[in-house]
């Protein structure tokens, strides 16, 4: 043991270790410091007489998870005009966000693009500033002009040709992004870049030794996609067989996003009810994007099931910006994987070690294995009988370090702001 360093150990559980093998009851699982050094049965593993013993009986031991799709900040997440800057608003809102789905678990995030409160909280983070998930970041996304991801002013780079793709690899690169997020569909059978951008924008990436994922929902733009190498699709309604053999051949992971598409496609449906309620667009748009979601509920029964037979790797990742809905829906996700046709194992998997996967970080993150860092969650009934359980996670580690528990991070949807005059001074 080095010196200074606590050690933890977790006996009686019942472990569910993210690689997908059977459970293993009566666990015990060793924590140095941040990381873990033993993981066996209780009677296999000797514990030093200095450990902090943590009684598990009866309860479920888990990674942490990842949600592998989040947006760390979205302008929806700001529901009334604040008084004073506008950013150090939306980046209180982010820090409550991170923290509520840290103490439901999710220890790991994977921001899909955004305006730049992303690199500045995972700064916070490893600078021992904020308690919240592990953050790995895009930075800012790269569109096509008038593309996808154009109306979120700050969030993206919009650019045209492969030479401007490349700068815009380049700058995020500068900036520190952990990975790139390149957008080309929009809620039609159209692809966005050409195969050419896409082609540049994934040799550049790689080049400078970051992963490339691609917003792609369509059956052109995703098959333009796997021709390129992208490392991780995102969403991938539309998958064709060709497609998805290209898929597992190349090992590019699939976020398929399913809550939110299902809950965008009834959502949509009920504006236009009320179309003057519809906060996004105009008449045409609602008719058009309504149409498209309720299109990719209809597809995605077929996208898993090619995906599932085919042996893609699959993450669970949520993508939500709205504010009437807890940011922390991963639980929601999982139980959507185990509706379209994976096993509550398989599952459990796409939400720790297939965020891994999509990470690249697999040396350290989704499993229960000596070397990972000592992310774990405990939850007292068994998520192989019933996934739900995700729901009520109650005893969370990160880097070894026990998170606590506190009301004001507890998932929740935003609230509208107390008004002025019912304020008072305070």
């Amino acid at each position: 043991m080095t010196e200074g360093q606590r050690m933890t150990a977790i006996v009686g559980t019942t472990l569910i270790d993210g690689t997908g093998a059977d459970p293993l009851r009566n666990a015990a699982v060793l924590i140095e410091g941040d990381s873990i050094v033993t993981v066996g049965p209780r009677s296999a593993v000797d514990l030093p007489h200095e450990a902090e013993i943590v009684d598990a009986s009866g309860r479920f031991l888990l990674p942490g998870l990842i949600d592998a799709h989040v947006h760390v900040s979205a302008p929806d997440f700001v529901t009334a005009p604040p008084k004073g800057d506008p950013t150090a608003y939306a980046t209180t809102i982010a820090i409550r966000n991170l923290r509520s789905a840290l103490q439901a678990g999710v220890t790991t995030v994977r921001d899909v693009c955004g305006v730049r409160i992303n690199l500045a909280l995972r700064s916070a983070r490893r600078h021992g500033q904020l308690i919240a998930p592990r953050i790995f970041t895009a930075g800012k996304g790269i569109c096509m002009t008038g593309g996808h991801g154009s109306g979120f002013t700050g969030a993206v780079h919009e650019v045209d040709g492969p030479d401007a793709i490349r700068h815009a690899v380049r700058v995020e690169h500068k900036a520190g992004a952990d990975l790139i997020k390149l957008l080309s569909s929009h809620r039609t059978d159209l692809p966005e870049f050409s195969q050419a951008e896409i082609d540049a924008g994934v040799d550049e990436a790689h080049r400078l030794g970051l992963p490339v994922a691609i917003h792609a929902a369509n059956y052109v733009s995703t098959d333009m996609a796997s021709r390129a190498g992208v490392d991780v699709i995102e969403h991938g309604s539309f998958l064709s067989e060709e497609t998805v053999d290209r898929m597992a051949e190349k090992g590019i992971v699939l976020v398929p996003t399913l809550w939110v598409k299902h809950d965008l496609a009834v959502r949509l449906t009920d504006y236009q009810q009320t179309p003057e309620k519809y906060p996004w667009g105009d008449a045409t748009d609602l008719a058009e994007s309504a149409l498209w979601f309720r299109r990719c509920a209809e597809q995605l029964p077929e996208t898993m099931r090619l995906a599932r037979e085919r042996g893609v790797t699959i993450a669970a990742g949520t993508d939500f910006v709205l504010a009437d809905q807890p940011w922390c829906l991963l639980p929601e996700e999982v139980e959507w994987l185990v509706r379209l046709g994976l096993s509550p194992m398989a599952a459990l998997v796409a939400a720790t070690r297939g965020g891994a996967e999509a990470l690249r970080r697999t040396d350290r993150l989704g499993t229960v294995e000596p070397g990972k860092w000592a992310d774990l969650i405990l939850v007292d009934s068994d998520p192989l009988a019933d996934v739900s359980a995700l729901k009520s996670v109650s005893w969370v580690m990160q880097s070894g370090k026990v998170i606590p528990r506190s009301p004001e991070w507890e998932r929740r949807p935003i609230e509208e702001p107390i008004s002025c005059s019912s304020a008072g001074s305070g």
